[in-house]
Order: structure tokens, then C-alpha cells, then sequence
């Protein structure tokens, strides 16, 4: 007798199979994901995929290991409408309810993508006009419990545009401006022939003294860093709210949202997958601000 799939479980389970060894068949292994090292011998296969084996550390791997969805036991085809739903901003319960997973899940799935994403964030170079702007934001506790503390600082939050695009938004200090934390994540990007804009603050005047060595232009404000501070502000409460520890995360996110970039959900999916995105749900918890109140 002839086994109809009248809920088409098995077509859906055969199309997953395709999407994941589509998407794992296009991904270069150049070196060991575990140590890195470039030593490794081909090691059988599983489920369709091949396997290595690394002659230093002794461990073995695929083209799925230390993907996006590592490790995932949910099938391939709701981390891709997961990822649609996270570029779309989405809520969590939304997302869990829709691809019928709990919310501790969709809250762990929502930052693992946009820590791929932060990866992405960062352009190679800022030439040309480069625009700066700063954007104070109140430290943020939410999902802490038992706190103790009683003041609340704030977080410098800076936007650094070149006239090609090229733009990256991060966190640099908690409480007060510090400049080697500037110049560690943002400043290094800046040509040295670039001219540099500043927006309302002594700080990045400063600095734009400093690099523009007493040149003198006129620029015309830019459309998306002048107005930065209330574009920003608005952007963030769709979310009600997002701790501090998980602030530049959500900043690539807005990145894209900004630059008003085509985000196909597809290529951005791909993109993450093929690379060493994966990032433990142990890890997501960590605070990225160390005890002297400088982010990291």
C-alpha cells in the first residue's frame, strides 16, 4: 500500500534537507573550526555531508559545524523565516508563536542572529566627508534580577558616516567619554586624508580639530547622522526597551535599518551560515562591559 503524506511532513523534512546541504555545499572550510589549524583530512561522511578530521586537535567537523543553527535540532526552514522575521523586527512572542517555539528559544535565536550580523557591521574604511554624532543612552537592566544598584549611566553611543555609505554605529564608554576606547572602535577606520565632520559635541569636535589640521570645509549636514540622535531614540522603542549588554548587538541591526539597505532575508541567512557565525547560548548572557565601564 501506497503511504499518502496527507500533512506533507516528509515533503517538508525532504526540502529542509535540500535548504541545509544547499546552503552547507557552498561553504569553503579553509581551516580547523575548533583550533583553527589548517591540518585536517577528509573523514567519512554523515547525513550527506562531509567530514573532517583535524590532525592537531584530533576533532572532527563538518561544513555545518560552528554554522548559524550548529547544533540546532529544529529544521532548517524555520531558522530562515526566523532570520525574515528578525530583519521585519519582529516581537518574540510573535516568532514563537508562528514557528511554534518557546520564547526562551526565540530570545537565544533572535541573538544569535544578530550576532552574526555584528559581524557584518563593521566597514572596511571611512574616507572621504566622515561624519560623527553621539547618542546618550541610559543604562538599561532589563532581564537582571536582584539589582542593587541605584544609579543608572549612560552609554555613549557613536555614529561615524564616510560620503560612500559607509557607516557604523557602536558603544564606546559607559558614564564618560574615553577616548582610547574611541579611537579602538571607531577612529581606526577613519583615512587619514579624511575630513571629519563633527555634530554637536566638544568631545568629537575635538577630535575632528585634531585630525583635520586647521582645513576648513563646507559640508552640507548629512541625512542620516545629523538627525541621529532621534532617529536612533525612535528605532529603539519598538523594542520596549534593550539591555545594555545586548546594545551593539541590535546596533548592526539598525545599521541595516539606516542605510536603508535591500535586506533579503535569503542572502543575509546565507551569509551567516557560511561563515563562523555560531556563538554559544551560554556566551549571549555575558556582559560586554568590563568593571572600569568601558565597553568592549
Amino acid at each position: 500500500m501506497i503511504k499518502t503524506d496527507t500533512n506533507f511532513n516528509l515533503l517538508n523534512s525532504h526540502i529542509t534537507a535540500l535548504i541545509k546541504k544547499d546552503i552547507c555545499s557552498n561553504r569553503n572550510i579553509e581551516k580547523c573550526p575548533i583550533c583553527e589549524s589548517k591540518h585536517y583530512i577528509k573523514y567519512g561522511s554523515f547525513k550527506g555531508f562531509q567530514r573532517y578530521k583535524c590532525k592537531e586537535c584530533g576533532k572532527t567537523f563538518s561544513n555545518v559545524t560552528k554554522s548559524l543553527w550548529s547544533y540546532s535540532k529544529k529544521d532548517s526552514s524555520k531558522w530562515i523565516k526566523f532570520t525574515e522575521y528578525v530583519l521585519e523586527r519582529k516581537s518574540l512572542r510573535f516568532c514563537a508563536e508562528k514557528l511554534e517555539i518557546s520564547l526562551v528559544t526565540a530570545f537565544y535565536w533572535r541573538h544569535k542572529v544578530l550576532q552574526g550580523l555584528n559581524y557584518e557591521s563593521v566597514p572596511a574604511n571611512l574616507n572621504g566627508d566622515v561624519h560623527i554624532a553621539k547618542k546618550l543612552i541610559p543604562e538599561n537592566f532589563k532581564g537582571s534580577r536582584n539589582l542593587t544598584i541605584t544609579v543608572r549611566h549612560n552609554i555613549w553611543v557613536i555614529a561615524a558616516k564616510s560620503d560612500e555609505n559607509s557607516i557604523i554605529v557602536k558603544p564606546i564608554s559607559r558614564c564618560h567619554w574615553h577616548l582610547p576606547s574611541f579611537n579602538k572602535r571607531i577612529y581606526y577606520l577613519i583615512d587619514e586624508k579624511a575630513y571629519i565632520v563633527p555634530y554637536g559635541d566638544r568631545y568629537i569636535s575635538l577630535v575632528a580639530k585634531a585630525h583635520n589640521k586647521k582645513r576648513k570645509k563646507e559640508v552640507q549636514n548629512d541625512k542620516i547622522i545629523w538627525p541621529f540622535q532621534i532617529i536612533l531614540e525612535k528605532w529603539l522603542k519598538k523594542y520596549h526597551g534593550v539591555a545594555s549588554k545586548y546594545l551593539e548587538k541590535y546596533l548592526s541591526l539598525f545599521i541595516l535599518y539606516i542605510t536603508k539597505k535591500e535586506m533579503n532575508y535569503m542572502e543575509i541567512f546565507k551569509k551567516l551560515s557560511l561563515e563562523n557565525k555560531f556563538i554559544k547560548t551560554s556566551d549571549i548572557g555575558i556582559s560586554n562591559i568590563n568593571p572600569i565601564g568601558v565597553v568592549l
